[in-house]
């Protein structure tokens, strides 16, 4: 006979929504975009988690954008940032993880090594390009 605790579903660990959020603002919306379509590609959403990434390549875009127009500086990168991540973490992860307290969390250790290792490689091309970086 099956026991009732074999038939509870252990669920997989998670990023958490400020994981996500700090992401978003801190570096970009495409990490946290990554990071969202980790935590449904482990529920099993692959479409949905495709979707929520090149949204987040939207964001980036939407970003850039707003930093060629006279309202440029770091105020508008950040506020863009945390009004895309506040999207992404209070509509899309709320939507598809309403019971986030019962998902064990994922640690951020190593999404952060790769975070600073990323943004290092893309500062030290552009340098070695011989683009001048914009002033803020």
């Amino acid at each position: 006979m099956m026991d009732f605790e074999d038939i509870i579903e252990e669920k997989k660990p998670i990023y958490g929504k400020w994981a996500i959020l700090s992401f978003c603002v801190f570096f970009s919306p495409v990490f946290g975009g990554f990071l969202l379509r980790q935590n449904l590609k482990e529920k099993g959403e692959s479409k949905m988690a495709w979707a929520i990434l090149f949204l987040s390549f939207g964001f980036a875009c939407i970003t850039a954008a707003l930093a060629t127009t006279p309202l440029r500086g770091p105020g508008i990168t950040f506020v863009a940032n945390l009004l895309e991540g506040a999207f992404l973490v209070e509509y899309v992860f709320k939507k598809h993880f309403p019971n986030e307290e019962e998902y064990p969390k994922k640690g951020v250790a190593k999404p952060l090594a790769i975070s600073f290792f990323v943004v290092t490689l893309v500062l030290l091309l552009v340098a070695a390009s011989g683009v001048p970086l914009p002033t803020q």
